[in-house]
């Protein structure tokens, strides 16, 4: 009985840390600078950070209010992202996608005031 016990504490804790590796590994594959544009009712490029832990820092560029813009945002484990413009004049501009298995940064985007949408690509620079 006690065998049992002790190898069914040992396939726990095997399982536990290929958890924890499979984890760590999902983090480092998705995390960089990844560059690209958005088009639609607006239209430019990005450059942001997507960073362990979690958060998204970068600056996006408005061909159309020809400004710079800064944003922050979140992504999960499983590559779902969303970041938004931050401190900006006129209305804010909401990303919402995912990072996919090949570290293509695709989705949509919208004003949050609804009046434009449209949608935006990046890939993961390498150094």
């Amino acid at each position: 009985m006690r065998s049992r016990r002790v190898k069914w504490a040992a396939v726990l804790a095997a399982a536990m840390l290929l958890g924890v590796a499979s984890a760590a590994m999902a983090q480092s594959s998705y995390t960089g600078t990844y560059r690209g544009t958005f088009i639609g009712d607006d239209y430019g490029w990005f450059v942001v950070e997507v960073e362990p832990g979690g958060t998204i820092s970068g600056t996006v560029h408005s061909n159309v209010a020809l400004m710079d813009l800064e944003v922050q945002g979140r992504w999960e484990l499983d590559g779902d992202c969303e970041f938004m413009t931050v401190g900006g004049e006129g209305a804010s501009i909401y990303f919402l996608g995912r990072i996919d298995f090949m570290n293509r940064f695709l989705g949509k985007w919208s004003f949050d005031d609804h009046s434009g949408r449209g949608s935006f690509y990046g890939i993961l620079q390498k150094d």
